[in-house]
């Protein structure tokens, strides 16, 4: 019989003879729709796990009666704003959606009053949904629109992405919002003769008072995905492309490379998981480096997401690095699609370490003798008086176990440390990074570029003192790095080194002299000691 308008609140504290009361006022409004009589039943309100019961309402609702042509129109009160004066639309990019598709929420106020501020009171419960909020400019967009034969003002309060995580019929709750909206009280006619410092200040410049309204509730139909998705599956509804690079294409045995993944597309993402390499067994690989570029991609989300892995081939040869694949399910054409990066080569030079060259040829080296032959001779005999639990190898068994476990302790430990706490992990890749970057940067100077040399030795000494210090490489200057190092027990003279350093890298960068191989090997060997002090005095 009736239609919810809104809530508000509030509370009021008095204290009489150190006693403390305390009030709620709760007030829900309602427009009736019909005539005749109705009853509000009683509900139990819970305090401190108690339950204290209301009273049943009885309502009774009239027709309106019609105006009296001989008396002059009421003016209406200024302090009640009509559900037409001021809502909130809520709208969504799509209501049919697939499971593990995103969409676009928009909460957008509409207004013919003069809102002073606002603020969320109720959020929906997004049960159902994984759920990121879009960020807003800090000055809210405002436009002037015509709806329903009226001009409204009218700007977006609140963006979110949604992806729903089943099937099935899906009802996206209201979202509630109070308002503070300034209006004029005063209705009388202003007397000439009264003077302006009589009259009420909210007559001539307004009061505030509180609205609240709610926005729609959105109904969705979320559509299961086929059966026959392919392995790996990547968990994108939408498109996904992957491509990789290594960086550099060749390198000499124990040296690092970096292999960059990289996943673009339209759909989830963030939902990708990391890929799972297939690597030559002489293949040592890290952890890797992600990063995210997520954004509004029409009615959706787009982006990409990278993966940097930094690995070190232990033996030389021609080496393929495999495809990374991942399947997805394509919106455009409704069925299962996969995504390959293709598979990169790298060539590999110098000689393999100790203990790998078996490993990779893959055979096994034949001894002279197959079986030892028996000895003809019966030797020297020794007689010993010594005891069992004197020798060397009885303490050796004795100890070993308990080594072991020591060093798995300290191993998983290690490993813990490097999941749990970013800063450790960018302290125990600091050197292999950078020795990464100091190898890229020595194939430059091969290629006679000193541009790009200076550009690759800057940002390796950059990147491994940010590292080093748990900071942001971009946009660290010169008097943060030097606090910083000093702070973590450089002294100044190697502090000096560093800044000389980098201000030779943007000399020769921005005003180059053209060098020559021969000074770029030197500043080289110089940028690496630098390093190995710095490492030296910062620990590892």
């Amino acid at each position: 019989f009736s239609t919810y308008l809104g809530s508000g609140s509030s509370t009021s504290m008095q204290i009489i003879n150190d006693r403390t009361t305390v009030s709620l006022t709760l007030q829900y409004r309602y427009q009736a729709l019909q005539e005749g009589t109705f009853e509000i039943p009683g509900f139990a309100v819970p305090v401190e796990g108690d339950s204290y019961p209301t009273e049943a309402l009885t309502l009774t609702v009239s027709a309106q009666p019609p105006p009296d042509p001989q008396q002059a129109p009421e003016a209406s009160d200024p302090t009640v704003i009509s559900a037409e004066d001021l809502f909130v639309l809520a709208e969504s990019s799509r209501r049919r959606i697939r499971e593990g598709e995103p969409f676009i929420v928009e909460y957008r106020l509409f207004t013919r009053v003069n809102v002073t501020s606002y603020g969320f009171t109720s959020l929906p419960e997004l049960e159902g949904f994984w759920v990121e909020e879009l960020p807003l400019p800090e000055q809210l967009e405002v436009e002037q629109v015509v709806r329903d034969g009226q001009q409204y003002t009218t700007a977006v309060i609140r963006r979110v992405a949604l992806v729903p995580t089943g099937p099935g019929e899906r009802t996206l709750d209201p979202l509630g919002i109070e308002a503070q909206v300034r209006v004029q009280r005063r209705t009388r006619m202003l007397d000439p003769f009264e003077s302006i410092f009589d009259l009420d200040r909210s007559s001539l410049f307004g009061t505030v008072v509180p609205a609240t309204v709610v926005s729609n509730p959105i109904r969705l139909q979320v559509e299961a995905l086929p059966p026959g998705r392919p392995e790996p599956f990547s968990g994108i509804v939408g498109a996904l492309e992957l491509a990789a690079t290594l960086t550099p294409d060749s390198v000499d045995a124990d040296e690092a490379f970096t292999l960059t993944v990289t996943a673009t597309g339209r759909g989830n993402l963030r939902a990708i998981p990391e890929p799972m390499l297939e690597l030559p067994e002489d293949f040592e690989a890290y952890p890797p480096e992600v990063s995210e570029s997520i954004r509004r991609a029409g009615p959706g989300l787009g982006g990409s997401k990278t993966w940097e892995y930094v690995l070190i081939p232990r033996a030389p040869g021609n080496r393929s690095v495999p495809p990374v694949t991942f399947g997805y399910f394509d919106t455009e054409t409704n069925t299962y699609r996969t995504a390959s990066s293709g598979a990169k080569e790298i060539l590999v030079s110098g000689e393999a370490s100790e203990g790998v060259s078996a490993l990779v040829r893959g055979g096994v080296a034949s001894l002279r003798e197959d079986i030892r032959f028996i000895h003809l001779g019966s030797g020297r005999l020794t007689r010993t008086n010594s005891s069992p639990f004197s020798g060397f190898g009885f303490w050796a068994i004795l100890l070993l176990p308990m080594a072991a476990v020591l060093g798995a302790t300290s191993f998983r430990f290690h490993q813990d440390r490097l999941e749990g706490d970013p800063a450790y992990a960018r302290r125990r890749r600091a050197g292999r990074v950078a020795h990464a970057r100091l190898s890229e940067a020595r194939r430059m100077a091969k290629r006679e570029d000193p541009r790009a040399f200076y550009a690759e030795v800057a940002r390796a000494l950059r990147g491994f003192i940010a590292d080093k210090l748990d900071l942001a490489e971009a946009g660290m200057q010169e008097r943060d790095l030097s606090e910083g190092l000093k702070q973590g027990g450089v002294s100044d003279a190697v502090v000096q080194d560093v800044l000389d350093c980098l201000s030779h890298c943007d000399l020769q960068r921005f005003a180059p002299t053209t060098p020559g191989s021969v000074e770029e090997d030197r500043f080289l060997k110089k940028v690496a000691g630098v390093m190995t002090e710095l490492n030296r005095k910062m620990g590892r």
